[in-house]
């Protein structure tokens, strides 16, 4: 059990011993701030510890682990699911933004979990390289946040996620222990010494060995996820006798460590790209349209129903009148005009097309073709009335084959309950953002939320065979449906792995493992705006 009655100057003593003067933070105002992330939830801290190196880490999970308080890890506070908010002291990373080291030749850069993706990407981008995920929160997101919940985003149909580009990380454990987290061969003296040092990775290893079979056969047909600790890597990687000990952390929201250096893999910049913007008249044609599409390679693949369109305005954006969903598809390998062209003349013509396919290789004319897709979310938060965007099911992903019948779905869902809804998303891997529009203020717009909620659950998880989250992470809204989503013997594995690691559950408690409904941590909602 955490203790939570220790006097709050003696915490902040404890504290400010350790760290010294300007680490430690109690004042109302920034308790309060920092009890908001980007979700709708509220969780008030104890204290808020920036941390301005590695050791300022060590010490305060040491403190905190002495005084029995949690601890949750902080980057840029853009968790949707609740993440970067906790009960105990909040310590946040934002100060750990050094750019490490770039080595061109292995195509490796090390940095802080602080560094902003886009100053990353900057740094990069004059030296040849990118890294090439793009979260539609890249002009804030920390690279912290990104691996603690494996992000993607709008180029993932390529690109993947943060797992597929973390190469290795610093992770200082619940005691303060610091480990080097890499691929480790189970036959090496490398892995001897580890286990040695780390105990609990031997633990984990056989908890992994043991599950071995559930774990592989609880996987979803989906392209992928944000739900837990990533046990398929670790098991796949076992198989060859190698541990990912990396793997363990990625995605794992601030459960198991605090991260204070990453190695990414990083990649060259393209020399051209093309973009593609479609609109169909019949929705059950975008399942059809994106199955050809696939086999091109596209770096990106977004679609928007036409009910967004409707939100938007369409208008503004030349949305022909009779479009039922819009595709916007981006390429930038190969002879992208002759793609581009093969789509024009051989792929487009097979369907009900609203106009012409728009080409444009130059940046500018295609930062307008992204306008509506990106003005979308925008719009929602502009309309009028007391109903908002809140994100409660805001991140599904299905089967890529079935996303036209998963927007049919969304869409009647959305008529059901007697609302309008923003539907769009990174369509190329089946992964769908849904905002419908509730007051949760209001009583009986939160008994419509809560229904609405319980049937879209089932369906996703039951009828479409899918993931509540495919890059937001459970965190506390979803953290409800671990074991829904894996089975009892798959989440019991993950519980396993996080008391190897956390045995006293200090480090950010509520998130993954939660019975607490997803409402419950909400709050404050009148003075704020969703995100």
């Amino acid at each position: 059990m955490v203790d939570s009655v220790k006097p709050e100057r003696f915490l902040a003593e404890r504290l400010a011993e350790r760290l010294g003067p300007g680490r430690v933070f109690m004042d109302e105002t920034t308790l309060h701030e920092y009890a908001m992330d980007a979700s709708p939830c509220y969780v008030r801290p104890r204290a808020l510890v920036r941390a301005r190196c590695e050791a300022d880490v060590v010490a305060t999970l040491r403190v905190c682990r002495e005084l029995r308080v949690p601890v949750t890890p902080r980057a840029a506070g853009t968790s949707l699911s609740g993440a970067a908010i906790g009960p105990g002291v909040v310590l946040e990373t934002t100060a750990l933004a050094e750019i490490v080291s770039f080595d061109p030749a292995a195509s490796i850069v090390r940095v802080g979990p602080g560094v902003l993706l886009r100053e990353l990407n900057a740094f990069l981008a004059t030296r040849g390289f990118r890294f090439p995920l793009e979260p539609g929160s890249l002009e804030w997101c920390r690279i912290g946040g990104m691996v603690g919940h494996n992000a993607s985003g709008y180029r993932s149909v390529k690109y993947g996620q943060t797992k597929d580009y973390v190469v290795g990380l610093r992770v200082i454990l619940a005691e303060g222990e610091a480990i080097d987290a890499a691929d480790v061969r189970l036959d090496s003296t490398e892995w001897e010494a580890l286990v040695a040092r780390v105990p609990v990775l031997e633990a984990v290893r056989r908890t992994v060995e043991e599950h071995r079979d559930a774990i592989l056969a609880s996987r979803r047909p989906v392209r992928k996820h944000a739900c837990g600790y990533d046990l398929w890597a670790v098991a796949e990687g076992l198989a060859r006798g190698v541990f990912p000990v990396a793997s363990l952390f990625v995605g794992s929201e601030g459960t198991l460590g605090v991260v204070t250096q990453v190695a990414l893999r990083v990649l060259p910049v393209p020399s051209r790209h093309m973009t593609l913007l479609l609109f169909l008249d019949r929705l059950e044609d975008l399942g059809r349209i994106v199955g050809d599409l696939l086999p091109l390679g596209p770096s990106a693949m977004e679609a928007v129903d036409g009910g967004s369109l409707d939100l938007v305005g369409r208008d503004a954006f030349r949305v022909p009148a009779s479009a039922r969903a819009m595709l916007l598809v981006e390429f930038d390998e190969g002879d992208v005009g002759e793609i581009a062209r093969h789509v024009a003349n051989e792929i487009g013509p097979r369907y009900a097309l609203s106009r012409p396919i728009d080409l444009e290789s130059d940046p500018e004319r295609q930062a307008v073709l992204w306008r509506a897709r990106r003005a979308l979310f925008p719009s929602l938060l502009k309309r009028p009335g007391r109903r908002r965007p809140w994100g409660f099911v805001e991140d599904p992903i299905v089967p890529v084959d079935r996303v036209p019948e998963f927007v049919a779905f969304l869409d009647a869902l959305t008529q059901k309950y007697g609302t309008v809804a923003g539907i769009y998303g990174h369509v190329g891997d089946g992964n769908t953002h849904y905002r419908p529009l509730f007051d949760p203020t209001d009583p009986e717009d939160f008994e419509r939320m809560r229904a609405l909620r319980n049937e879209f659950d089932d369906a996703v998880l039951d009828r479409f065979r899918g993931a509540p989250s495919a890059e937001h992470g459970l965190g506390r809204i979803r953290a409800e449906l671990l074991e829904r989503t894996w089975g009892r013997e798959v989440a019991d594995a993950m519980r396993d792995v996080k008391r190897a690691f956390d045995s006293d559950g200090l480090l950010n408690p509520g998130v993954l493992f939660s019975d607490a409904p997803w409402w419950e941590t909400w709050a404050g909602l009148e003075a704020r705006t969703p995100m």
